[in-house]
């Protein structure tokens, strides 16, 4: 519904007498202002670029000029002075709230615009000029940021730390090297730009219904000049359009009509932007958060009115009733076309320091002292009645929690006045309240929130560990004797003096070289020559080869209330000495496998958990004779579906050894070298894997 009051004659005569001065001053007004103003700021905007750094944008209608930087460090502030410069901008201030940033202010002066940016440290800066845009790069002194006056983009260079050589820009200029685009989860599109570097400025704008992203200082090829057509994938994106903008790249992404919305962040060289579809609902929302007026928009124009009359043009469009206090009088102008009854309401009423309040269909006006003044009367006598109201004893029964934990949450929440007293019985899980009925029934109406049944989570845990080792040996004894039976003298050849025997009727048996296998049970075989009764020749060959797996697996269970710490352990103790002054002491040592869980059930049957999880084993022996323990520990905090298994992490370990013994110098001859050597190679792998489900416990139906 539209109104338009026409304006009285009287008020048009006066207005065509002084329309002439009045244009002369409009005028004058505009040329002044024209005069002062040589250059505009039009938008100021940041972007998050990686390495911690924030990137300011400030654009303007024509080349801005150099900026008077410095900076302040307490508080730390970094203070730009740009003459004949006015900012065109709706908001004073605008909110960055990342990085070193909190956010930067705009103040205007004669001939004069200074922007300062507040920063929670100082940190180093860099200013630089391209085109109709100044850029300002802020980031932590740590990273060794130089901090320079502002440089335009045709003479930009690189400074070398070493030798202060220069590179011409051109030369280090970003690259984009492709485009991706796949449909994700929940039916949204990703764009993937892939750059050669995170140095190239990126601005993104909506312009109509199209996303345009400006990469400044980055070259497109030709063979990525062009259009990909991807409505296949039914998405919010329908086209992407790439071109190169002179130095610069222009990407224009085309969304279809449908309501949507869309996220962009950088992660090094990869700029990401996710295109959400919205509901119908969900757009209404984003639209109402955005303007808080949503009444049938109307026109007024009014020259001297009353401004009761006002008021009451305004209740009949929103179809309420009006009640105006005596003290609301006085007479107003004002001009208003397509704004909504309850924005035009609130503008006069700011206007003219009254205030409202509304009861059912009723509209209420009237200052806002004098509302206060009412509003704290009623508080007071409200009081009154409460302090002079009687009291009363109800025993509330408790369901599921426990009485003295209701009376907890009840005098935490102070519901119990200095009156009243509250007392808990665990046994009968009762409640005894006395209070007035108002706050009986406001107690209750919180033991309603509070005093419900609380789910379940069954957390099952799985620790696989996997070992598999292989060992290969390979070697060989041999020897020869002799010993002459008719002179009783001779001489022997054999591995040790043991075996030396020169009473003994035939050779021996020993082998002077012994390089066989380490191992017990091997495979041998032995081969002997005895010529005559005094000689012999023997050669043994032994090897090994073993291959063992082994695969141990722990499944701890536990079943909890959601929000409240589980733990379940199993295992043993070892004992072990200390000794402290002399003393010799036996302490234990807890071996065992636990699980420590917290649950806690989020939207959306998502399950969040604070995990440690636990697998000892016993280890070696040491050389003192004591017990070593192997420990495998896992700290982690993670968010799983219901009924979903995920890997929370792994270890995988990998032995290997090659070991050779062998005679110095006859191991190393070629072909024979094998009669004086020993191999032995070992291969072992171990992997531990840890995995969990949570699983939701849901109360069956009955009938």
């Amino acid at each position: 519904m539209k109104i338009r009051v026409p304006m009285m004659t009287d008020i048009k005569v006066r207005v065509y007498k002084n329309l002439r001065w009045l244009s002369i001053a409009l005028v004058s007004l505009l040329l002044s202002e024209w005069a002062a103003a040589d250059v505009l700021m039009k938008n100021a905007n940041f972007v998050a670029l990686p390495g911690g750094k924030i990137e300011l944008r400030f654009d303007f209608d024509s080349a801005p000029p150099s900026p008077q930087a410095y900076m302040i460090n307490q508080p730390a502030r970094i203070v730009m002075d740009l003459w004949g410069v006015e900012s065109d901008l709706a908001s004073r201030s605008l909110d960055v709230k990342t990085g070193q940033v909190d956010g930067v202010s705009f103040a205007q002066t004669d001939g004069r615009l200074r922007i300062v940016a507040n920063l929670y440290e100082p940190s180093s800066y860099n200013t630089f000029a391209e085109g109709n845009s100044l850029f300002v790069v802020v980031q932590s002194k740590n990273a060794g940021l130089p901090v320079s006056t502002s440089e335009t983009s045709d003479n930009v260079v690189a400074k070398s730390a070493d030798a202060g050589a220069k590179m011409s820009f051109e030369e280090t200029r970003s690259k984009v090297q492709g485009m991706d685009f796949e449909r994700i989860e929940g039916g949204a599109g990703r764009v993937t730009i892939t750059m050669s570097d995170d140095k190239a400025g990126v601005d993104i704008q909506e312009e109509g219904n199209n996303v345009v992203v400006n990469l400044v200082g980055a070259d497109l090829s030709r063979a990525l000049e062009q259009r990909v057509d991807v409505q296949d994938f039914v998405t919010p994106v329908m086209f992407i359009d790439s071109m190169a903008n002179g130095g610069n790249t222009s990407i224009l992404i085309k969304p279809s009509a449908e309501p949507y919305e869309y996220l962009a962040y950088q992660t090094d060289n990869q700029l990401i932007l996710d295109f959400k579809p919205l509901s119908q609902a969900e757009k209404d929302e984003r639209a109402k958060e955005l303007f808080e007026f949503t009444g049938e928009q109307i026109d007024l124009n009014f020259q001297n009115v009353e401004l009761r009359s006002v008021l009451q043009i305004i209740a009949e469009v929103a179809e309420l009733n009006l009640v105006v206090s005596d003290s609301v009088g006085g007479n107003i102008t004002l001009r208003l076309k397509n704004v909504p009854w309850d924005q035009a309401l609130d503008i006069v009423l700011k206007t003219e320091g009254l205030d409202q309040r509304t009861v059912g269909n009723v509209l209420l006006i009237a200052p806002a002292d004098e509302i206060a003044q009412r509003e704290e009367a009623e508080l007071q006598s409200s009081q009154k009645v409460e302090q002079l109201a009687p009291l009363r004893t109800e025993f509330i029964q408790v369901d599921y929690r426990k009485a003295s934990e209701m009376m907890g949450t009840i005098q935490g929440a102070k519901l119990v006045s200095e009156r009243g007293f509250i007392m808990a019985d665990d046994e009968t899980n009762v409640l005894m309240v006395r209070e007035t009925t108002n706050a009986i029934q406001e107690i209750r109406d919180t033991l309603r929130r509070f005093d419900v049944e609380v789910e379940q989570v069954l957390i099952e845990a799985r620790l696989v560990n996997a070992t598999s080792n292989v060992t290969k040996d390979l070697g060989i004894k041999w020897g020869f004797g002799y010993n002459d039976v008719d002179n009783g003298k001779g001489w022997i050849v054999s591995q040790d003096q043991s075996s030396i025997d020169f009473s003994s009727t035939s050779p021996t048996s020993g082998l002077n070289v012994d390089l066989g296998a380490t191992a017990t049970n091997v495979g041998q075989i032995a081969i002997g020559f005895a010529p005559g009764a005094s000689t012999l020749i023997g050669l043994e060959l032994s090897a090994l080869e073993a291959d063992g797996k082994a695969e141990i697996v722990s499944q701890p269970k536990i079943l909890t209330t959601n929000g409240k710490k589980a733990l379940i352990q199993s295992g043993s103790e070892i004992p072990y000495q200390t000794v402290e002054d002399g003393e010799v002491n036996i302490e234990f040592k807890d071996v065992v496998l636990s699980l420590d869980v917290t649950p806690r059930i989020n939207p959306g049957d998502r399950i969040a958990m604070e995990l440690v999880i636990k697998q000892d084993s016993i280890g070696q022996v040491l050389a003192n004779g004591e017990l070593s323990i192997d420990n495998n520990e896992l700290q982690t905090t993670v968010v799983v579906p219901d009924g979903q298994t995920i890997v929370l992490g792994g270890v995988f370990k990998n032995e290997t050894s090659d070991n050779v013994n062998k005679v110095p110098l006859l191991g190393d001859l070629p072909i024979m070298g094998a009669l004086f050597r020993n191999k032995e190679s070992t291969s072992e792998k171990t992997e531990l894997l840890i995995f969990i489900t949570p699983k939701l416990v849901r109360n069956s139906l009955s009938q």
